[in-house]
């Protein structure tokens, strides 16, 4: 599936980011706290309450598989890639499941093509106009995606933001997406780099995306998929 984005550009150039909601008050709602631990190169172990992990080493594991001239999504070699040959375009895979309250998680890197790119998680997908999004870029910005009737708004800030942390553009990423209540917190590499609460979406689909912006083709790819229950999780 894929949704062409209108020509505003995202990204800001601000150099720093601030969390519009009060951090004092982050430990009574972040749902999962310190569940996620971390390997060898940022990369996540297997997270408690964990309901299900894909490894896309099997192409029949329930993503879609499409592929045309413009770019497409499908397994290869272990991981699951995602290939944009058209402008200001975000190709998205779902597993066609409906959650409220959930976690997930996913290594991420570019392969190649242009730097300005955007690429993670999306959570509450309600169709191709309707859902939230934790998105980076391999230029090294950052930012949670409301997407509503097909427009786009990153919540809480005027565009993407910057971060130190995304400096390596070929860098693997850990990336997590947490949708827990009215709240949304997006982290890379075990740092939590945002949080905003929403109330327009309370459940949907989960899944994965990338897109272009003023350059096609944009390749990566993903590996170690996990969705965590947060109710599990607590347990």
């Amino acid at each position: 599936m894929n949704l062409p984005k209108d020509k505003k550009h995202y990204k800001s150039p601000l150099a720093v980011s601030m969390l519009f909601l009060m951090l004092s008050t982050s430990c009574s709602i972040l749902p999962f706290g310190s569940l996620f631990t971390s390997g060898a190169a940022g990369v996540a172990t297997q997270p408690a309450g964990a309901i299900y992990y894909d490894d896309f080493s099997s192409n029949t594991s329930g993503w879609d598989r499409s592929e045309n001239d413009l770019g497409g999504a499908d397994y290869l070699d272990g991981k699951y890639h995602f290939i944009v040959d058209e402008l200001n375009t975000d190709y998205f895979s779902t597993l066609y499941r409906n959650y409220s309250d959930i976690g997930l998680q996913v290594d991420a890197h570019w392969v190649e093509g242009p730097y300005d790119n955007d690429y993670g998680l999306l959570c509450r997908y309600q169709d191709e106009k309707n859902f939230y999004a934790g998105l980076i870029s391999s230029d090294g910005y950052y930012g949670i995606f409301k997407i509503e009737n097909g427009e786009y708004t990153v919540l809480g800030h005027d565009g993407m933001m910057p971060s130190e942390i995304l400096s390596a553009p070929d860098a693997t990423y850990h990336l997590r997406l947490e949708c827990y209540q009215d709240f949304l917190f997006f982290y890379v590499n075990d740092t939590l780099l945002d949080v905003q609460q929403d109330t327009t979406f309370p459940s949907g689909d989960v899944g994965l995306v990338a897109g272009s912006f003023e350059s096609a083709g944009v390749h990566v790819a993903f590996d170690n998929f996990y969705l965590i229950d947060p109710n599990q999780s607590s347990n």
